[in-house]
């Protein structure tokens, strides 16, 4: 069983999926004219392909991410663009000067830490002061299936928060992270997201893939499990089938 609820596939289509969520993040840093902007834990380097763009030549956009293979691909991909670069590094240690980056973006990424605090203090140490932060992160804990079958789905949710993601219910937490770390101004958006198809919920979601573990794990039992992918199947083949979850842009200033 994989200990990660992605992977560069995976990525890329739930990048396609969050395009306008991804494009609404960026407005933090559009009035950078100059410096260093991360993005922080940045997978295959979509956004920062898509913010060296944004805000042009002057600025430097900086993908750091702990997967070579993730970051292999990002400099594969946008070897073109001479204002990004990619580096390897935890996130709990950011390579950087104290009070030198310009802006620092964070996508999904801290609910697969197991000392989120650390990073946030990570974070606004090597920000400068009155420059912005933005953390997109899924909830988790907001999924929702519309079926009969309520009981089922908390237990699968359970195994989502508690087991297979290291801080599943980390956009809950977000606001309080970023306040007990010292950042002012601090906002957040919610944007419900409403998936009507389950090829696209196996995509988006890998909801299939999950299921199948929560029975591994003995979240929920072999019939349980039978019982909800069957649910969803009819749901599908019948065109009723829907589920939502919510994703979270936390944003402040240092």
């Amino acid at each position: 069983m994989s200990s990660k609820h992605y992977n560069i596939d995976y990525l890329e289509e739930t990048g396609r999926f969050l395009k306008t969520l991804k494009e609404y993040s960026y407005n933090p840093f559009t009035n950078i004219s100059e410096g260093t902007v991360i993005d922080l834990g940045c997978g295959t380097g979509m956004d920062v392909s898509n913010l060296g763009k944004l805000l042009g030549d002057k600025v430097t956009i900086v993908g750091i991410d702990h997967d070579e293979t993730m970051l292999n691909k990002g400099r594969s991909s946008y070897s073109d663009q001479a204002n990004v670069q990619f580096l390897q590094s935890e996130a709990s240690t950011i390579p950087f000067e104290t009070e030198t980056i310009a802006g620092l973006r964070a996508e999904r990424l801290i609910q697969h830490l197991k000392e989120p605090e650390n990073t946030m203090l990570e974070m606004r140490r090597v920000l400068k002061r009155g420059h912005p932060l933005a953390i997109i992160e899924t909830d988790w804990a907001s999924l929702t299936f519309y079926n009969e079958y309520l009981p089922i789905e908390k237990k699968i949710i359970s195994f989502l928060t508690d087991k297979k993601i290291n801080n599943g219910i980390a956009a809950k937490k977000l606001t309080a992270y970023m306040d007990s770390a010292g950042f002012k101004d601090i906002k957040i958006e919610i944007f419900p997201f409403i998936i009507r198809t389950l090829k696209e919920a196996n995509e988006y979601l890998w909801i299939e893939r999950m299921i199948d573990e929560a029975e591994t794990e003995g979240f929920i039992n072999q019939q349980e499990k039978e019982i909800f992918i069957n649910a969803m199947h009819e749901a599908d083949t019948k065109n009723y089938f829907v589920c939502s979850i919510n994703v979270v842009i936390v944003s402040s200033i240092k």
